[in-house]
């Protein structure tokens, strides 16, 4: 609910560098409700557990992880990427697992970085076994992402 006043206290607006944000549950959330700065590049953990599936966890204001249940938490890769579409990024690749996915802005540098799919990231043997994961939770509440 706070994500631009505690930005805009720590003297952050406009145009930044990079944003990172990894914190094991409301991360598509929070990215989301960013406004008062614009990165030209995010990194961004997803659940790659979720696979191919475009949900993600409903915003829980309270959550703590491992929340009810570790691998119930964040939003799945393809949500991930529709939200960086939305905001106007592109994704450009990932960590070597897979659960790190890095975001250009677009008109940034696309002639250097170009766009790369959702599966070209998550062909890592740890992401393909990270799917076996889902069917624990598969049962959960989930949004569209």
């Amino acid at each position: 609910e706070n994500i631009n006043a505690l930005i805009k206290k720590g003297g952050l607006e406009g145009e930044i560098g990079l944003l990172s944000i990894d914190i094991d549950g409301n991360d598509y959330h929070i990215w989301d409700a960013i406004e008062q700065v614009s990165p030209q590049v995010v990194i961004i953990e997803t659940q790659i557990a979720y696979g191919m599936n475009n949900i993600v966890v409903p915003y829980n204001p309270n959550y703590v992880h491992p929340g009810k249940h570790p691998d119930y938490c964040g939003a799945s890769p393809v949500a991930m990427q529709k939200l960086g579409k939305k905001k106007g990024y592109r994704l450009v690749g990932a960590n070597a697992l897979g659960f790190n996915f890095i975001f250009v802005k677009n008109g940034l540098v696309e002639e250097f970085i170009p766009e790369v799919s959702v599966e070209s990231v998550l062909s890592h043997p740890s992401a393909i076994d990270g799917l076996k994961k889902y069917d624990a939770v598969k049962g959960f509440e989930f949004i569209e992402g």
